[in-house]
Protein backbone atom coordinates (compact mmCIF):
# COMPACT_ATOMS: atom_id res chain seq x y z
CA UNK A 1 0.00 0.00 0.00
CA UNK A 2 1.26 3.40 -1.17
CA UNK A 3 1.96 5.87 1.48
CA UNK A 4 -0.64 8.68 -0.05
CA UNK A 5 0.65 11.18 2.44
CA UNK A 6 3.74 11.23 0.28
CA UNK A 7 2.62 11.25 -2.66
CA UNK A 8 0.34 14.20 -1.62
CA UNK A 9 3.65 15.56 -0.63
CA UNK A 10 5.38 15.26 -3.81
CA UNK A 11 2.93 16.09 -6.28
CA UNK A 12 1.69 19.00 -4.18
CA UNK A 13 5.30 20.44 -3.93
CA UNK A 14 5.28 19.30 -8.11
CA UNK A 15 1.83 22.11 -8.55
CA UNK A 16 3.10 24.44 -6.37
CA UNK A 17 6.38 24.74 -8.69
CA UNK A 18 3.91 24.49 -11.72
CA UNK A 19 1.98 27.39 -10.44
CA UNK A 20 5.19 29.33 -9.50
CA UNK A 21 6.17 28.76 -13.33
CA UNK A 22 3.00 29.56 -14.96
CA UNK A 23 3.24 33.43 -12.85
CA UNK A 24 6.84 33.82 -13.88
CA UNK A 25 6.68 32.65 -16.80
CA UNK A 26 3.14 34.51 -17.95
CA UNK A 27 4.79 36.58 -20.73
CA UNK A 28 6.67 33.73 -22.37
CA UNK A 29 3.22 31.76 -22.30
CA UNK A 30 1.19 34.76 -23.26
CA UNK A 31 3.29 34.46 -26.94
CA UNK A 32 2.23 32.92 -29.84
CA UNK A 33 5.43 31.25 -31.11
CA UNK A 34 5.04 27.17 -31.46
CA UNK A 35 8.26 26.92 -29.07
CA UNK A 36 6.19 29.43 -25.84
CA UNK A 37 3.52 26.66 -26.68
CA UNK A 38 5.17 24.04 -25.97
CA UNK A 39 6.32 25.29 -23.27
CA UNK A 40 3.45 26.09 -22.14
CA UNK A 41 1.91 22.95 -22.57
CA UNK A 42 4.58 20.82 -20.84
CA UNK A 43 3.74 22.57 -17.71
CA UNK A 44 0.15 22.33 -17.73
CA UNK A 45 0.91 19.12 -18.20
CA UNK A 46 3.45 18.20 -15.76
CA UNK A 47 0.60 19.72 -12.99
CA UNK A 48 -2.08 17.85 -14.54
CA UNK A 49 0.02 14.51 -14.22
CA UNK A 50 0.92 15.75 -10.34
CA UNK A 51 -2.98 16.14 -10.09
CA UNK A 52 -3.74 13.02 -11.70
CA UNK A 53 -1.51 10.67 -10.03
CA UNK A 54 -2.77 11.75 -6.65
CA UNK A 55 -5.93 11.10 -7.61
CA UNK A 56 -4.61 8.01 -8.88
CA UNK A 57 -3.22 6.69 -6.15
CA UNK A 58 -6.08 8.33 -3.64
CA UNK A 59 -9.01 5.82 -5.38
CA UNK A 60 -6.21 2.58 -5.42
CA UNK A 61 -8.62 0.52 -3.74
CA UNK A 62 -11.28 2.03 -2.61
CA UNK A 63 -14.95 1.06 -3.91
CA UNK A 64 -17.51 3.17 -4.75
CA UNK A 65 -19.43 3.92 -7.82
CA UNK A 66 -17.57 4.66 -10.53
CA UNK A 67 -14.32 3.83 -8.54
CA UNK A 68 -13.02 1.13 -11.07
CA UNK A 69 -13.65 3.60 -14.43
CA UNK A 70 -11.66 6.41 -12.24
CA UNK A 71 -8.88 4.39 -11.68
CA UNK A 72 -8.82 3.09 -15.22
CA UNK A 73 -9.13 6.97 -16.69
CA UNK A 74 -6.73 8.42 -14.33
CA UNK A 75 -4.07 5.90 -15.16
CA UNK A 76 -4.59 6.29 -18.75
CA UNK A 77 -4.09 9.71 -18.84
CA UNK A 78 -1.02 8.94 -17.13
CA UNK A 79 0.20 6.58 -19.68
CA UNK A 80 -0.84 8.78 -22.44
CA UNK A 81 1.10 11.93 -20.89
CA UNK A 82 4.33 9.53 -20.39
CA UNK A 83 4.44 9.86 -23.96
CA UNK A 84 3.27 13.09 -25.17
CA UNK A 85 5.33 14.91 -22.45
CA UNK A 86 8.88 13.51 -23.89
CA UNK A 87 8.00 13.99 -27.42
CA UNK A 88 7.24 17.41 -26.78
CA UNK A 89 10.78 17.93 -24.85
CA UNK A 90 12.58 16.47 -28.05
CA UNK A 91 10.24 18.36 -30.18
CA UNK A 92 10.80 21.73 -28.17
CA UNK A 93 14.43 21.01 -27.92
CA UNK A 94 14.74 20.60 -32.00
CA UNK A 95 12.84 24.25 -32.52
CA UNK A 96 14.86 25.59 -29.97
CA UNK A 97 18.43 24.77 -31.41
CA UNK A 98 16.83 25.24 -35.26
CA UNK A 99 14.48 27.18 -34.92
CA UNK A 100 12.86 25.27 -37.99
CA UNK A 101 9.38 23.62 -37.73
CA UNK A 102 8.47 22.81 -40.95
CA UNK A 103 11.21 19.87 -40.64
CA UNK A 104 9.87 18.08 -37.43
CA UNK A 105 7.42 15.73 -39.16
CA UNK A 106 10.47 14.74 -41.72
CA UNK A 107 12.96 14.55 -38.52
CA UNK A 108 11.19 12.36 -36.21
CA UNK A 109 8.74 10.38 -37.86
CA UNK A 110 9.83 6.85 -35.98
CA UNK A 111 9.56 8.35 -32.31
CA UNK A 112 5.76 10.02 -33.76
CA UNK A 113 4.55 6.39 -35.01
CA UNK A 114 6.32 5.19 -31.74
CA UNK A 115 4.06 7.54 -29.46
CA UNK A 116 1.26 6.62 -31.59
CA UNK A 117 1.82 3.30 -31.05
CA UNK A 118 2.34 3.04 -27.71
CA UNK A 119 -0.90 5.44 -27.22
CA UNK A 120 -2.94 2.58 -29.09
CA UNK A 121 -1.39 0.14 -27.00
CA UNK A 122 -2.78 2.15 -23.77
CA UNK A 123 -7.03 2.03 -25.37
CA UNK A 124 -5.96 -2.04 -26.30
CA UNK A 125 -5.09 -2.22 -22.52
CA UNK A 126 -9.03 -1.46 -21.75
CA UNK A 127 -9.86 -5.00 -23.68
CA UNK A 128 -6.36 -6.62 -23.10
CA UNK A 129 -4.41 -5.86 -19.69
CA UNK A 130 -1.35 -6.06 -20.97
CA UNK A 131 0.22 -2.56 -19.42
CA UNK A 132 -1.46 -2.50 -16.17
CA UNK A 133 -4.44 -4.12 -14.60
CA UNK A 134 -7.50 -2.93 -12.30
CA UNK A 135 -8.97 -5.63 -10.18
CA UNK A 136 -12.54 -6.11 -9.54
CA UNK A 137 -11.02 -4.64 -5.93
CA UNK A 138 -10.30 -1.58 -7.72
CA UNK A 139 -6.37 -2.21 -7.10
CA UNK A 140 -3.80 -1.10 -9.90
CA UNK A 141 -1.45 -4.08 -10.86
CA UNK A 142 1.57 -3.30 -12.97
CA UNK A 143 1.93 -5.51 -16.68
CA UNK A 144 4.60 -6.47 -18.37
CA UNK A 145 4.51 -4.70 -21.33
CA UNK A 146 4.26 -1.32 -18.61
CA UNK A 147 8.14 -1.60 -19.02
CA UNK A 148 7.94 -0.62 -22.48
CA UNK A 149 6.84 2.98 -21.33
CA UNK A 150 10.17 3.85 -19.68
CA UNK A 151 11.95 2.09 -22.46
CA UNK A 152 10.19 4.66 -25.47
CA UNK A 153 10.60 7.92 -22.65
CA UNK A 154 14.54 7.10 -22.43
CA UNK A 155 14.70 6.26 -26.33
CA UNK A 156 13.01 9.96 -26.73
CA UNK A 157 15.04 11.35 -23.59
CA UNK A 158 18.74 9.93 -25.58
CA UNK A 159 16.99 11.35 -29.03
CA UNK A 160 16.67 14.64 -27.53
CA UNK A 161 20.57 14.72 -26.21
CA UNK A 162 21.79 13.21 -29.44
CA UNK A 163 20.55 16.21 -31.36
CA UNK A 164 21.89 18.53 -28.59
CA UNK A 165 25.24 16.74 -29.53
CA UNK A 166 24.88 17.00 -33.23
CA UNK A 167 24.09 20.21 -33.02
CA UNK A 168 26.92 21.68 -31.23
CA UNK A 169 29.28 19.00 -33.68
CA UNK A 170 27.65 20.95 -36.41
CA UNK A 171 27.62 24.43 -35.79
CA UNK A 172 30.42 24.26 -32.97
CA UNK A 173 28.13 26.58 -30.98
CA UNK A 174 27.60 25.54 -27.48
CA UNK A 175 23.83 25.29 -27.38
CA UNK A 176 22.01 27.36 -24.46
CA UNK A 177 20.12 24.40 -23.19
CA UNK A 178 21.84 22.26 -21.41
CA UNK A 179 20.15 18.90 -21.93
CA UNK A 180 21.44 16.79 -19.19
CA UNK A 181 20.66 19.66 -16.23
CA UNK A 182 17.16 20.09 -17.78
CA UNK A 183 16.56 16.00 -18.08
CA UNK A 184 18.90 14.82 -14.65
CA UNK A 185 16.07 15.12 -12.83
CA UNK A 186 13.53 13.46 -14.78
CA UNK A 187 15.89 10.76 -15.11
CA UNK A 188 16.48 10.34 -12.10
CA UNK A 189 12.72 10.65 -10.52
CA UNK A 190 11.69 8.33 -12.95
CA UNK A 191 13.97 6.04 -12.53
CA UNK A 192 13.51 5.83 -8.81
CA UNK A 193 9.78 5.09 -9.18
CA UNK A 194 10.28 2.33 -11.93
CA UNK A 195 12.30 0.63 -9.78
CA UNK A 196 10.04 1.23 -6.81
CA UNK A 197 6.35 0.90 -7.16
CA UNK A 198 4.54 3.06 -4.46
CA UNK A 199 7.21 6.09 -4.37
CA UNK A 200 5.66 9.00 -6.48
CA UNK A 201 8.97 10.95 -7.73
CA UNK A 202 8.23 11.28 -11.64
CA UNK A 203 5.79 14.34 -12.09
CA UNK A 204 7.83 15.97 -9.08
CA UNK A 205 11.34 15.45 -11.47
CA UNK A 206 9.42 16.91 -14.35
CA UNK A 207 8.48 19.63 -12.60
CA UNK A 208 12.10 20.58 -10.90
CA UNK A 209 13.18 19.21 -14.76
CA UNK A 210 11.00 22.26 -16.51
CA UNK A 211 12.28 25.25 -13.58
CA UNK A 212 15.76 24.33 -14.74
CA UNK A 213 14.64 24.60 -18.22
CA UNK A 214 13.11 28.05 -17.54
CA UNK A 215 16.04 29.07 -15.50
CA UNK A 216 18.20 28.35 -18.66
CA UNK A 217 15.88 29.99 -20.90
CA UNK A 218 16.49 33.76 -18.84
CA UNK A 219 20.39 32.92 -18.87
CA UNK A 220 19.83 32.53 -22.59
CA UNK A 221 18.29 36.33 -22.82
CA UNK A 222 21.77 37.75 -22.26
CA UNK A 223 22.50 36.70 -26.43
CA UNK A 224 19.50 36.70 -28.03
CA UNK A 225 18.96 39.91 -29.90
CA UNK A 226 15.74 41.39 -27.83
CA UNK A 227 14.57 43.41 -31.67
CA UNK A 228 15.51 40.37 -34.21
CA UNK A 229 15.39 37.72 -32.19
CA UNK A 230 19.01 36.12 -33.48
CA UNK A 231 22.26 36.10 -31.51
CA UNK A 232 23.72 39.18 -30.68
CA UNK A 233 27.48 40.28 -30.60
CA UNK A 234 28.09 38.82 -27.36
CA UNK A 235 27.26 35.19 -28.10
CA UNK A 236 29.35 35.75 -31.24
CA UNK A 237 31.80 36.77 -28.95
CA UNK A 238 31.71 33.48 -27.25
CA UNK A 239 31.39 31.30 -30.67
CA UNK A 240 34.25 32.91 -32.22
CA UNK A 241 36.71 32.14 -28.91
CA UNK A 242 35.40 28.36 -28.82
CA UNK A 243 36.32 28.02 -32.62
CA UNK A 244 39.83 29.68 -31.90
CA UNK A 245 40.34 27.40 -29.11
CA UNK A 246 39.24 24.16 -30.92
CA UNK A 247 41.80 25.38 -33.72
CA UNK A 248 38.46 25.58 -36.23
CA UNK A 249 38.76 27.85 -39.32
CA UNK A 250 35.58 29.47 -40.26
CA UNK A 251 34.14 32.14 -43.09
CA UNK A 252 32.83 35.56 -42.17
CA UNK A 253 30.74 37.72 -43.78
CA UNK A 254 29.39 41.30 -42.55
CA UNK A 255 26.42 42.79 -43.76
CA UNK A 256 24.86 46.19 -43.85
CA UNK A 257 21.70 47.63 -44.53
CA UNK A 258 22.15 49.72 -48.13
CA UNK A 259 21.02 53.55 -46.80
CA UNK A 260 19.38 52.79 -43.43
CA UNK A 261 19.37 56.34 -42.36
CA UNK A 262 17.48 57.66 -44.86
CA UNK A 263 14.71 54.72 -43.88
CA UNK A 264 14.32 55.71 -40.45
CA UNK A 265 14.37 59.36 -40.99
CA UNK A 266 11.44 59.25 -43.99
CA UNK A 267 9.50 56.71 -42.67
CA UNK A 268 10.48 56.57 -39.18
CA UNK A 269 11.79 53.99 -36.32
CA UNK A 270 9.03 51.88 -36.73
CA UNK A 271 10.33 51.29 -40.21
CA UNK A 272 13.72 50.47 -39.65
CA UNK A 273 12.57 48.15 -37.08
CA UNK A 274 10.45 46.25 -39.65
CA UNK A 275 13.28 46.59 -42.01
CA UNK A 276 16.10 44.74 -39.73
CA UNK A 277 13.29 42.35 -38.73
CA UNK A 278 12.78 41.60 -42.56
CA UNK A 279 16.57 41.11 -42.84
CA UNK A 280 16.86 38.91 -40.34
CA UNK A 281 14.47 36.61 -41.63
CA UNK A 282 16.07 36.75 -44.95
CA UNK A 283 19.41 35.75 -43.76
CA UNK A 284 17.91 32.92 -41.79
CA UNK A 285 16.31 31.57 -44.42
CA UNK A 286 18.94 31.53 -46.77
CA UNK A 287 20.79 29.45 -44.40
CA UNK A 288 21.21 25.76 -45.61
CA UNK A 289 24.35 24.12 -43.89
CA UNK A 290 24.55 25.45 -40.31
CA UNK A 291 25.49 29.08 -40.77
CA UNK A 292 24.93 31.16 -37.64
CA UNK A 293 23.16 34.19 -37.92
CA UNK A 294 24.48 37.67 -35.25
CA UNK A 295 23.21 41.15 -35.01
CA UNK A 296 26.77 42.42 -34.65
CA UNK A 297 25.63 46.22 -34.03
CA UNK A 298 22.73 48.66 -35.68
CA UNK A 299 21.85 48.06 -38.87
CA UNK A 300 25.04 45.28 -39.13
CA UNK A 301 24.96 41.80 -39.14
CA UNK A 302 27.53 39.43 -39.00
CA UNK A 303 26.94 35.70 -40.49
CA UNK A 304 29.66 32.90 -39.67
CA UNK A 305 30.53 29.37 -40.57
CA UNK A 306 32.67 26.69 -39.68
CA UNK A 307 34.51 25.96 -43.23
CA UNK A 308 38.05 25.09 -44.45
CA UNK A 309 37.01 26.54 -47.79
CA UNK A 310 37.91 30.43 -48.27
CA UNK A 311 34.93 30.49 -49.78
CA UNK A 312 32.45 28.63 -48.00
CA UNK A 313 29.72 31.25 -47.72
CA UNK A 314 29.63 31.97 -51.03
CA UNK A 315 26.44 30.04 -51.61
CA UNK A 316 25.27 31.21 -48.68
CA UNK A 317 25.43 34.56 -50.38
CA UNK A 318 23.61 33.31 -53.36
CA UNK A 319 20.30 32.33 -51.18
CA UNK A 320 20.93 36.07 -49.80
CA UNK A 321 20.51 37.85 -53.03
CA UNK A 322 17.76 35.18 -53.98
CA UNK A 323 15.89 35.77 -50.94
CA UNK A 324 16.33 39.56 -51.26
CA UNK A 325 15.13 39.28 -54.90
CA UNK A 326 12.29 37.75 -53.72
CA UNK A 327 11.89 40.08 -50.74
CA UNK A 328 11.53 43.16 -52.67
CA UNK A 329 9.65 41.95 -55.83
CA UNK A 330 6.69 41.05 -53.39
CA UNK A 331 7.10 44.47 -51.81
CA UNK A 332 8.21 46.94 -54.01
CA UNK A 333 6.91 45.03 -57.61
CA UNK A 334 4.93 46.83 -59.58
CA UNK A 335 1.70 44.91 -58.68
CA UNK A 336 2.47 45.03 -54.61
CA UNK A 337 0.22 46.78 -52.40
CA UNK A 338 3.75 48.38 -51.05
CA UNK A 339 4.34 49.47 -54.63
CA UNK A 340 0.93 52.04 -54.13
CA UNK A 341 2.44 53.24 -50.95
CA UNK A 342 5.40 53.96 -53.13
CA UNK A 343 4.23 55.96 -56.22
CA UNK A 344 2.35 57.73 -53.13
CA UNK A 345 5.82 58.83 -51.33
CA UNK A 346 7.39 59.49 -54.27
CA UNK A 347 4.68 62.59 -55.22
CA UNK A 348 5.66 63.78 -51.87
CA UNK A 349 9.54 63.14 -53.01
CA UNK A 350 10.29 60.40 -50.90
CA UNK A 351 12.86 58.05 -51.60
CA UNK A 352 10.98 54.26 -52.13
CA UNK A 353 12.62 51.61 -49.38
CA UNK A 354 13.70 49.10 -51.55
CA UNK A 355 15.78 47.17 -49.27
CA UNK A 356 19.43 46.62 -50.70
CA UNK A 357 22.44 45.24 -48.50
CA UNK A 358 25.87 45.63 -48.39
CA UNK A 359 28.65 42.95 -47.64
CA UNK A 360 32.27 41.71 -46.97
CA UNK A 361 33.71 39.02 -45.95
CA UNK A 362 36.41 37.38 -44.42
CA UNK A 363 38.15 33.59 -43.53
CA UNK A 364 40.29 32.99 -40.24
CA UNK A 365 42.56 30.48 -40.04
CA UNK A 366 44.59 31.40 -37.62
CA UNK A 367 46.00 35.06 -36.00
CA UNK A 368 44.68 38.13 -34.66
CA UNK A 369 40.45 37.98 -34.71
CA UNK A 370 40.22 42.13 -34.91
CA UNK A 371 42.19 41.68 -38.26
CA UNK A 372 39.29 39.03 -39.31
CA UNK A 373 36.53 41.41 -38.06
CA UNK A 374 38.15 44.70 -39.99
CA UNK A 375 38.46 42.84 -43.25
CA UNK A 376 35.06 42.16 -43.20
CA UNK A 377 34.17 45.71 -42.43
CA UNK A 378 36.52 47.26 -45.08
CA UNK A 379 35.28 44.63 -47.56
CA UNK A 380 31.75 45.51 -46.60
CA UNK A 381 31.95 49.13 -46.85
CA UNK A 382 34.00 48.67 -50.28
CA UNK A 383 30.77 47.35 -51.41
CA UNK A 384 28.47 49.99 -49.84
CA UNK A 385 30.51 52.58 -51.17
CA UNK A 386 29.83 51.37 -54.97
CA UNK A 387 26.20 50.91 -53.99
CA UNK A 388 26.02 54.69 -53.04
CA UNK A 389 27.85 55.37 -56.48
CA UNK A 390 25.30 54.18 -58.47
CA UNK A 391 22.50 55.36 -56.16
CA UNK A 392 23.81 59.01 -57.05
CA UNK A 393 24.33 58.31 -61.04
CA UNK A 394 20.43 57.17 -61.15
CA UNK A 395 19.41 60.11 -59.05
CA UNK A 396 21.57 62.64 -61.09
CA UNK A 397 20.21 60.78 -64.48
CA UNK A 398 16.53 61.41 -63.32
Amino acid sequence: MADLRSIYIANGVGIFLMLILLYAAKTKILRKDTEDKLFAFMIVGVMFGCVVEALAYTVDGQIFAGSRILNYAANTFLFTMNMLLPLTVLVYVDIGLYGDTSKIWKSYKPQIFTCVFMFAMTIVNFFIPISYYISEANVYERRPFSYVYYIVILYLIVTAIYVTIQYQKETGAKPFLNILFFLLPILVGAGVQFAFYGLSLAWLSASVGLVCLFMMQQNEQAYIDALVGTYNRQYMNNVISSWINSGSTFAGIMIDVDRFKDINDTYGHSAGDRTLKDVTDILKSASSENELVFRFAGDEFVVLKKTKDQNGLDSYMENVESALQTYNEEHFGKHSKANQQILSDIALQKKPPTLGLSYGSSFYSGGDIDAFLKDMDDNMYSMKSIHHSTDRRRSTDH
